[in-house]
């Protein structure tokens, strides 16, 4: 079906009305300018209860997602959070009871499927949304280019700004004087002079490669010298042994490309999730272990669904929101 036929556009209408009447924003403007949409005609009707059928069906998944960030999520570990997600009657959180207790916690901090921002990426002094790249001048000294879905925070102010913190994702870093800069991330601490380094922090681990000049890497008491060439993992209870970096792969996102050799598909979606609006779903483990090679530019990311799909037999299923489904 073409995205310019009228039964398509009004499908499209009624995924960005479910979205926008569960993001937890919607006013009772919202609410009356989509009752009146919904009374257009037969068609606008149908269109709305198609969306809720499809949604309706991914529900349980969505409780599911939200129920294992509560329950890893000590602070907001709250007793029978999880139960109340996974009865019936008030597991739609998108809009029910549990979403108004919850969004001032957990799934504020760790949106489920990532359908909408989390606090940090609405407080950070810098941040990327999915598939953005940008380049932020910390001074006439410091260069800071930043991949997707990363968030920066400043440390210090104007002249006497002394260093960033990276909550999350990934950043090119390139220092020039005399001057030393720090970089706060995962629960370590990163020094350089004169130097250009890349930071990837997309889990526990937090991995630095120096791509020019030297870093200095301290957790816990313990610190590293990085070399250009060389690359260091860390995390908050240690960090492991200073080793050669295959500095080109490190720098392709750069470049715009992903490059994948004998990668398990599991680790190929979940990149890809970095980059794509929504949330690639795999439902099927056995075809998350199979080796993948392929190069896929980002400017066209969603073809990478497809090639899994001719490739390697996936079986997709395309859900409003951007989800996708796997198996």
């Amino acid at each position: 079906m073409s995205s310019s036929d009228p039964e398509s556009l009004l499908q499209r209408q009624a995924e960005a009305w479910w979205v926008r009447l569960h993001s937890g924003r919607a006013t009772r403007a919202d609410a009356d300018a989509f009752r009146q949409w919904t009374s257009l005609s037969a068609a606008h009707a149908q269109a709305w209860r198609e969306v809720m059928r499809v949604w309706s069906a991914l529900d349980p998944l969505l409780a599911e997602e939200a129920a294992r960030q509560v329950s890893r999520a000590r602070p907001f570990s709250w007793p029978g959070l999880s139960g109340a997600l996974r009865s019936p009657g008030r597991r739609a959180f998108l809009g029910g009871a549990v979403a108004a207790s919850v969004a001032a916690g957990v799934l504020a901090i760790d949106p489920p499927l990532g359908l909408w921002p989390s606090v940090g990426e609405l407080t950070a002094d810098y941040r990327t949304a999915t598939g953005e790249q940008r380049q932020v001048a910390l001074g006439e000294d410091v260069s800071l280019r930043m991949n997707t879905q990363t968030l920066v925070n400043r440390i210090g102010a104007g002249a006497n700004l002394r260093g960033v913190e990276l909550l999350a994702g990934e950043a090119e870093i390139a220092t020039a004087g005399n001057a030393d800069f720090f970089v706060e991330t995962g629960g370590g601490r990163l020094q350089a002079r004169g130097a250009r380094f890349n930071i990837r922090h997309t889990g526990p681990q937090v991995c630095v490669t120096c791509l020019d000049g030297r870093v200095l890497v301290s957790v816990g008491g313990q610190q590293r010298s990085v070399e250009a060439g060389r690359q260091v993992v860390f995390d908050r209870a240690g960090i492991q042994d200073v080793v050669r970096a295959d500095v080109d792969n490190v720098s392709t996102w750069r470049t715009g490309v992903l490059s994948f050799d004998s990668t398990p598909l599991a680790e190929v979606i979940e990149e890809i999730n970095r980059y794509r609006p929504g949330k690639v779903i795999l439902r099927n483990e056995a075809l998350g272990r199979t080796l993948v090679r392929m190069q896929l530019s980002l400017r066209s990311i969603d073809n990478a669904l497809v090639m899994i799909r001719e490739l390697y037999g996936a079986k997709v299923r395309s859900l409003p929101g951007g989800i996708v489904l796997l198996s």
